[in-house]
């Protein structure tokens, strides 16, 4: 876990060193297919193994659950941030 949060970190140096930089401007369609071909690899590697094939019906709900939650409770995160943000925003404007 370490490496990925210093590898995080050091993207995040080098992003702000390089932000000047014009092909900079494009990673947002780089980062979309490379996180498309991620994907790809991670149900290639899925639909190879057969314990998780056999045990998908199980997994399955399980991961809808987590999907759920994860998804409620981003939800929640950013209703909060939101009314934080723009109620201190609206009351110093009256």
């Amino acid at each position: 876990m370490v490496y990925l949060i210093l590898t995080l970190a050091a993207g995040i140096c080098a992003g702000r060193l390089l932000n000047r930089f014009r092909f900079l401007k494009h990673t947002g369609a780089a980062v979309s297919v490379i996180i498309c071909l991620m994907l790809f690899v991670m149900g290639v590697k899925i639909g190879a193994d057969e314990n998780i094939l056999k045990n998908v019906s199980a997994l399955g709900l399980q991961a809808l659950l987590f999907a759920a939650a994860g998804i409620a409770g981003s939800v929640l995160a950013a209703s909060l941030l939101y009314r934080t943000v723009y109620r201190d925003k609206t009351e110093g404007k009256s």
